[in-house]
Order: structure tokens, then sequence, then C-alpha cells
């Protein structure tokens, strides 16, 4: 039994756990190849991926409008920041949390005032999602802030400050996170992104010491956040590790394998997800295989997978569409 986060945003983890199975036979057969979709039609699915975004950030589910913000920052949609400075302001914190660091990670000078604001949050999470916006806009005086809230004795500020230091970037980091990690005390989510920020910080150390360990684990749910770390390491080393993860014998760690390596700009994954999409052509299902399928599309992007896009996109589920919009969005930067 697997539990997946597709996001990264700690504080909506029970929304976003999906629970999958290991492989079964396929139930949907594809009766013919899906057509190839040509540039020219890529480009114009793109109005009607931004739509679903933009109707994605008003959604009355706080999980989707989180994941929508996720959308919004992985293409980097400057001209959805409207929305992402309303979301600030969201009655629920873990939205405000969401939309206070997309402005950081969207590099939104303009967005200073706003991020003021939320340093007088109502919630301490939101007040880190704050300073770590504000220390990505140069103000380095809010560094300290972060790594006091790093060693908070409530874990799920804890879990969200090591995930903060981690994507800020600084090495000099390095020594608390390593505390963290090895802390006998601290939750499991401490722990797992305390590993997670080591990785994004390229500390090779932790390629052996840690997450080879995870690669190898019984549990399937250890072995996908051991190739999430390995992709976030990104050595050659750790693209190496994820490719013997295609071999796999659970269906939804070979996908999440073929989607990192397709973040690193390796195509190896392509007939995993091809086979997938081949035997589950509807698209119908919110399972995290089919989400981890679609999202594979937009970093591997051959002609042979884009074809499903169009059908993802009127996919009854909520986070199907998102992730085929997120993968047409990607693909028309190009």
């Amino acid at each position: 039994m697997i539990k997946i986060k597709y996001g990264y945003f700690i504080i909506l983890a029970a929304g976003l756990l999906l629970t999958v199975g290991c492989d079964t036979p396929a139930q949907h057969q594809s009766s013919r190849p899906v057509a190839a979709l040509s540039p020219a039609a890529l480009q114009s699915l793109k109005p009607q991926a931004e739509e679903i975004v933009q109707a994605a950030l008003q959604h009355p589910n706080p999980v989707v409008r989180t994941h929508a913000i996720e959308v919004v920052v992985t293409t980097q949609h400057k001209d959805m920041m409207a929305d992402i400075i309303r979301l600030m302001e969201d009655p629920l914190m873990p939205v405000r949390f969401a939309a206070t660091t997309a402005a950081g990670d969207m590099l939104c000078y303009g967005c200073e005032q706003h991020i003021r604001k939320r340093l007088e949050d109502e919630d301490e999470n939101v007040r880190v999602a704050a300073a770590y916006s504000l220390l990505k806009l140069n103000y380095p005086e809010y560094h300290e802030y972060l790594r006091q809230a790093a060693q908070s004795k409530d874990q799920t500020i804890r879990a969200n400050a090591l995930m903060l230091l981690g994507k800020n970037g600084n090495r000099d980091d390095l020594d608390l996170l390593y505390q963290a990690m090895r802390d006998e005390i601290a939750s499991d989510q401490v722990k797992i992104q305390a590993i997670d920020a080591i990785a994004q910080l390229k500390d090779t150390r932790l390629y052996r010491s840690k997450l080879w360990a995870l690669l190898i684990s019984k549990y399937a749910d250890d072995r996908v956040m051991g190739i999430r770390s390995m992709g976030a390491l990104g050595t050659l080393d750790a693209q190496n590790a994820i490719i013997t993860m295609l071999t796999d014998d659970v269906l939804e760690v070979r996908l999440c394998a073929a989607e990192q390596l397709g973040r690193l700009g390796d195509s190896s994954g392509r007939e995993e997800v091809a086979r997938y999409l081949q035997t589950h052509p509807d698209l119908s299902q919110s399972d995290m295989a089919t989400m981890l399928a679609v999202m594979a599309i937009g970093y591997i992007g051959t002609p042979d997978l884009t074809a499903y896009l169009p059908k993802a996109l009127k996919s009854p589920s909520e986070d199907i569409r998102l992730a085929a919009a997120q993968s047409i969005l990607l693909l028309t930067k190009k």
C-alpha cells in the first residue's frame, strides 16, 4: 500500500495523500492507437489549459485551489499572480500558506506589501511562508526566522520550515537539516522534509547514507520518497538510480520514476508512461497512477504521449484536468 503526496505543501498532507495498490490487470484496453498531436494542435490547447487553472484557483475545494497554485508555480505562469495575491487572504490557512510561498517562488517583487501583511497572520505556518518569500526577494534578515522555525517544537511548523530552507538553496543550512534528519524524537514528516531539503541542496553525502536505502526499502512509499529525493539531488548517479526503478514491481513506483526522469530531461520512462496510457485511455480515474502519467507527459513531451492531453483536459477528475493543464503549459513554454 502506497501513500503518495503529489504536492509539496506539508500542511495539506492529509488532504493530498492518495492510497494506491500494486499492479492489477488492465481494466481498459485501447482499441486503436491515439493519433499524435502536432505542435500547432498542442499550442491550440493552451487557452483551455489556462481556463482550467484559472477556474481551479477559485474552486470551493481548498485542495483543488492549492493544487492550482502549485501548477502556477511549476509553469511560472506569471499572468495569474493576481489570483495568487488574492489567495494570500484565503479563509483557510493551508491555501494562504501555499499562495504566500508561491509569491516567493515566482519572485513577485510587486507582491512585497501583500507578503508583509502575512507576517502578521494568525497562523505561524503562514508567517514562516512570508519570511521565506521575503528571503527570496532579497531580504536576508528573514533567514534566521526560518532557521528558528526549523527548530520549533510544533512538528508541522518545523517540517514546513525545513522544506522552505531546502527551497531557498542556502547550503549553510545543511547542519540544521542533518540535525533534524537524525532527531530521534522528530516526527516522520520532519525527517522526510529534512531528507528532501538536503537533496535540494545537492549534498551528495545523502546518496549513499540515506537515499539508496530508501530505494531498496520493502515499502513502496519509501521507494517513492527515495525517487523524488534522488530527482531533487539531480546528479548522474541519482539519475541512474532512478532508472533502475523503472522495473519496480509496483506501477505507481515505476510511473513516479518516469516522471522524475522526465523532470531531469531523461525520457527513459517514456515506454512505461505510454504503456499505462494505452491501457487506461479514458483518463477518468482520479488515482495516483493516472496523475503521475499525465504529469509525466509535460516533461517527456513526445508526440505519442501528448496525444492523450486533449482527452485528459476533459477528464471528469479535477486533478487530472489540472495535471493535463500543467503539462500543456510546460510544453507550450518551450
